[in-house]
């Protein structure tokens, strides 16, 4: 039987869904779209897993199925199709990834402390060392001075889900700018572990919170966190673009629907 290949841009708002990937009695973003045109069956890859309630203002899902689909009928107030490509082959569209940016808007009235990272201790091989900090009022300055540690080629396998395979990640850019009523969090990186992101963000507020010394942070790119930090709220996370390297990536589309 033949297939068809086809690559789609889409966004979602993200509050409405179990993330992307098809589960069972959750609705999901990738299960809306097979569900609109009753595929039961078919081989997909999405660039980004985003978790639930996480939106996207641009993500990418490669599907192989054995029908044509009519992209442009497609409906759905909270998942919209923006661009269809059929695709020579299937082609593993994540090898063509150059990198994201994702926006956290963290709320100016911070969030419950259940969020807040609590460290204890970080260890380095056989050392085992105290983490202590006065908690005072957020400082936003220690914050943003926390976040310039961030930049560049680190291990970050203390801010990931569980154990990283491969926890070395670059982030490109960190910008944080103020709006009405949040600190607008600018991240923009080659790749990011799974709740990478959250768990940054109620990191850098354990620092501006006085609870974990900023003369300490390198050290969480060396040693073992105990505890982790727990992921910050997924709602207020939007994943803005994905760079894809359409040169390359051009040689392989054979046709635009959308």
């Amino acid at each position: 039987m033949i297939k068809i290949n086809y690559l789609l841009e889409i966004s979602y708002d993200g509050k409405y869904f179990h993330g992307v990937i098809p589960q069972q009695n959750v609705k999901t973003v990738l299960g809306e779209i097979l569900n609109f045109y009753n595929i039961k069956k078919c081989k997909y890859i999405v660039i980004s897993r985003t978790d639930k309630g996480v939106s996207a203002e641009k993500n990418y899902i490669e599907l192989s199925i054995d029908k044509e689909i009519k992209w442009e009928e497609f409906n759905h107030p909270y998942i919209k199709i923006s661009r269809v490509f059929e695709l020579k082959e299937f082609i593993n569209i994540r090898k063509f990834s150059r990198g994201k940016l994702y926006y956290y808007y963290l709320p100016k009235t911070l969030f419950d402390e259940k969020y807040i990272f609590k460290p204890k201790y970080i260890i380095i091989e056989d050392y085992k060392i105290e983490i202590r900090g006065d908690e005072k009022e957020f400082d936003i300055s220690l914050y943003k001075e926390a976040a310039k540690k961030f930049l560049g080629k680190h291990n970050f396998s203390n801010f990931a889900k569980g154990k990283a395979k491969n926890g070395i990640c670059e982030i490109r850019k960190f910008e944080i700018e103020e709006t009405d009523n949040y600190w607008l969090n600018k991240i923009e990186g080659n790749r990011f572990l799974y709740e990478m992101i959250r768990r940054i963000i109620s990191f850098l507020v354990s620092v501006g919170k006085n609870r974990f010394p900023i003369d300490k942070i390198d050290l969480v790119f060396n040693g073992v966190l105990d505890p982790k930090p727990p992921p910050a709220p997924s709602e207020y996370l939007v994943l803005k673009n994905i760079y894809l390297d359409w040169v390359k990536l051009g040689r392989y589309i054979k046709k635009i629907y959308l």
